[in-house]
């Protein structure tokens, strides 16, 4: 079960990197990938179902910005998660922008994809976005993990976490805040070893303990041209 991440920084590329992203989504055939800064209009395989948060408004000043001027025609979504499988329930999140839960049956599995972004504006605007936006995914990740067993919490937390890099949200101190927090309710973060990272993936203990392997990166090096922002991605099997 191959899971992976990426913010596309709402698809405003030139054309020829549009198509080398589709191509690279496609040729890693993801289980599931996890697209934040999404625009509604983005498909990469015909065959994936695809879930979104709720569209964020264009026609008003929507938490700071005018999304309708800065992503002229195409409406945006912060988060979205496309899969192989069909959704077989949808969890609610304390803010449907921002977050979305879905639960899924893989290989006769239960699984819940929790998706979503902390710091939606960067480091801008840290006290008033994006401290209710970690508060929230700490209050949705308390709700969702006991009746979860098998649970994957992926998105962009604009947060690296290494000490000596200066990728993080420091009004806020999402660096130490995170790892508190997944330490507490032992969520392993897979992907935290990943130098100059801020794009996320963890897993709860129980997938912890089933076999996977180490997490990759591609679309790396500043391809994206939105350093430091690249694609994650973490495999993880259910023992049979």
């Amino acid at each position: 079960m191959k899971i992976g991440t990426i913010n596309i920084d709402w698809f405003k590329k030139s054309k020829s990197l549009q198509g080398l992203i589709i191509a690279e989504l496609n040729k890693h055939d993801f289980d599931f990938i996890i697209i934040t800064e999404n625009i509604l209009s983005f498909k990469f395989n015909e065959n994936h179902f695809h879930y979104h948060t709720t569209p964020i408004p264009t026609d008003r000043v929507f938490q700071k910005l005018k999304y309708g001027e800065y992503i002229e025609g195409e409406i945006p979504v912060r988060t979205s998660i496309f899969s192989k499988h069909q959704s077989l329930s949808q969890i609610e999140t304390i803010d449907p922008y921002t977050s979305l839960c879905h639960k899924f049956i893989v290989d006769g599995n239960e699984l819940c994809i929790y998706a979503t972004i902390i710091g939606t504006y960067g480091i801008k605007y840290q006290k008033e976005i994006a401290q209710p936006e970690l508060d929230n995914f700490k209050t949705d990740i308390q709700h969702i993990l006991p009746f979860n067993q098998n649970m994957v919490i992926v998105g962009d937390f604009n947060t690296s976490f290494y000490e000596e890099e200066r990728r993080q949200l420091p009004v806020i101190q999402s660096r130490n805040e995170i790892i508190k927090f997944t330490d507490k309710l032992s969520i392993f973060r897979a992907t935290e070893k990943i130098e100059q990272n801020i794009d996320h993936i963890f897993i709860s203990e129980n997938l912890y303990a089933q076999e996977h392997y180490a997490p990759s990166v591609f679309l790396a090096d500043n391809i994206l041209k939105d350093d430091p922002h690249q694609g994650v991605l973490f495999s993880v099997n259910f023992k049979s």
